[in-house]
């Protein structure tokens, strides 16, 4: 009769820690689960930042082809790509490299146009020096795109 007990307290103990592993694995689950949801949305919200990036970028890059933009135009427009760069988080050694990468480009082009606004050139120099500015900032734009 002992041994009956024994095998019946036995037989209701292990079934108890079966269910007690199963609700932590349950758990585990639940909590991957919302960590993955969590990563998800994260990784949504980043690709729509860099998409507006790129889109901005490629707005520069018609505009520079198609519109007459003055120096302080483009200061400012380089300006603004600097800053949405600066906003966009970068997790891995290649999206760190790339957003460097861009931030180097841009902050080389907006010493560019700094130094034509400066220099004492005419009129007519400023604007040639402008236009072989704008085709240079567009194939770094393209190339950045592109990368």
């Amino acid at each position: 009769m002992k041994s009956i007990r024994l095998i019946l307290m036995t037989a209701l103990l292990m079934s108890g820690l079966c269910a007690c592993t199963v609700m932590q694995l349950k758990k585990d689950v639940e909590t991957d689960e919302a960590r993955v949801a969590t990563k998800t949305e994260e990784l949504e919200f980043e690709e729509t930042r860099q998409a507006e990036l790129n889109e901005k970028i490629k707005l520069l890059q018609e505009d520079l082809t198609t519109r007459q933009m003055s120096l302080d135009d483009l200061k400012s427009r380089l300006t603004q790509l600097q800053q949405a760069n600066a906003s966009t988080s970068a997790s891995t050694k290649e999206q760190q490299a790339l957003k460097r990468k861009r931030a180097t480009k841009l902050q080389a082009h907006q010493i560019e146009v700094t130094e034509i606004q400066q220099s004492g050139a005419t009129i007519v120099e400023k604007r040639r020096r402008l236009e072989y500015l704008k085709g240079e900032i567009r194939k770094s734009l393209n190339l950045l795109m592109h990368s």
